[in-house]
């Protein structure tokens, strides 16, 4: 899972029915989201086709809410039955908090985390699931607008290192400058979908103009991380998420 200075998009785009943005930054320690993984203790986990689930506690202030994420990797795998199970509205009454969002199931598409940490490994029961504190965030109330749209690029403040493994497949987006942005997790929030399903995603997404989507098999090993603790992440029609790589 990344440092303890990572946003994701998950989590924007999660927090869009509480109308905020990351734009602007964090201004507390984050670690959360799409990469939320591989805590110390965690090291050695087979990490791609993991499944997981996080529960955001939102507290609205004035002009900001505070954000507490807790992910489940490392721990268990989401199980349907309770996570179906989940009631939001409980979450916030008993947690104290203005607001619970549940963002998943989600799957891992990446083989390693590299780099990362939980903000508090301590195992903590949310909504009757086991997870971890993956991180904490503040975020402006303002610009909400500039976020709800898939293929819009976003600078993410966060610290990480992914890798992908040779002899992997990887999907792939790349916008009109022909830059690639490597899929990290894909949900079955919106949709239902398996890993098989995304070799033909690209026939199924509503790409803008100049966007195109392909998958491949690496050849050698791909790491992807944030350039001066920036990652530039995007989301497609069906709430998978991409970074960008530096290949």
């Amino acid at each position: 899972m990344p440092p303890a200075r990572a946003v994701t998009c998950s989590i924007v785009v999660a927090l869009l029915a509480l109308g905020c943005s990351a734009s602007s930054g964090p201004a507390s320690p984050v670690d959360a989201g799409v990469d939320v993984a591989d805590a110390s203790s965690d090291a050695g986990l087979v990490v791609r086709d993991q499944r997981y689930c996080e529960i955001l506690l939102a507290t609205i202030g004035s002009g900001t809410i505070h954000v507490d994420v807790y992910n489940t990797f490392g721990l268990n795998d989401c199980p349907e039955a309770q996570w179906a199970q989940v009631d939001a509205a409980t979450v916030a009454q008993q947690q104290g908090v203005s607001r619970a969002i549940l963002n998943g199931p989600r799957y891992w598409l990446m083989d390693a985390f590299v780099v990362g940490a939980f903000l508090d490994p301590t195992p903590k029961e949310v909504g009757g699931l086991m997870m971890r504190h993956a991180g904490s965030i503040d975020l402006p109330t303002s610009q909400a607008t500039t976020m709800q749209a898939p293929y819009v690029q976003h600078q993410i403040q966060r610290q990480t290192t992914v890798l992908f493994a040779a002899g992997k497949p990887v999907y792939e987006l790349l916008d009109p400058a022909g830059k690639i942005y490597e899929m990290q997790s894909w949900s079955v929030q919106k949709t239902p979908q398996t890993e098989a399903d995304l070799a033909t995603l690209g026939g199924r997404l509503s790409l803008p103009a100049g966007w195109s989507y392909r998958t491949r098999t690496l050849a050698q090993d791909l790491t992807v991380t944030a350039v001066n603790d920036l990652a530039t992440v995007v989301q497609d029609d069906f709430a998978n998420t991409y970074q960008q790589s530096q290949q």
